[in-house]
């Protein structure tokens, strides 16, 4: 499975996973695979299962967008509903569009977890719901709704 090349080996202990649902930072260590934010589409959604075991993407840079990409397509088209990860190189402004993406957790170290929350609460709320495909709009025209 493609493994990051600069992942760091030891982990900083004081680190955990932020539920960006909850806002609450859980201790314990995650195992699962981690897929590059920059592997492809297809070939992540290759490593899949129906088992609905946590699936983790390694972000190289913070400004690096392909990770958000690869975890709207794990969710939409490759329909994992297990748990989605996000690891690597993150600030807590992007928490919000974590969430939105698909992620249900972030790595971070536990003295952070006050910036996450405090991002997670000035976020917007969503103002619509957007529908997801073409077919699911022409439905819902056709049913006579707005």
């Amino acid at each position: 499975m493609a493994q990051p090349a600069d992942r760091p080996a030891a982990r900083d202990s004081r680190a955990g996973w932020f539920d960006l649902h909850t806002s609450e930072l859980r201790e314990p260590e995650t195992v699962c695979p981690l897929f590059n934010a920059g592997m492809g589409l297809s070939e992540a959604a290759s490593y899949l299962d129906d088992s609905g075991r946590p699936v983790g993407v390694w972000f190289d840079r913070f400004s690096d967008g392909r990770g958000f990409t690869l975890a709207r397509h794990l969710r939409q088209a490759a329909r994992h509903a297990g748990p989605l990860l996000a690891d690597g190189h993150l600030i807590p402004d992007q928490a919000d569009y974590l969430r939105r993406c698909g992620f249900s957790h972030v790595r971070i170290a536990a003295d952070h977890a006050a910036q996450w929350r405090r991002s997670l609460a000035l976020a917007p709320p969503a103002m619509q719901h957007v529908l997801t495909n073409r077919r699911e709009r022409e439905r819902r025209d056709s049913a006579g709704r707005v």
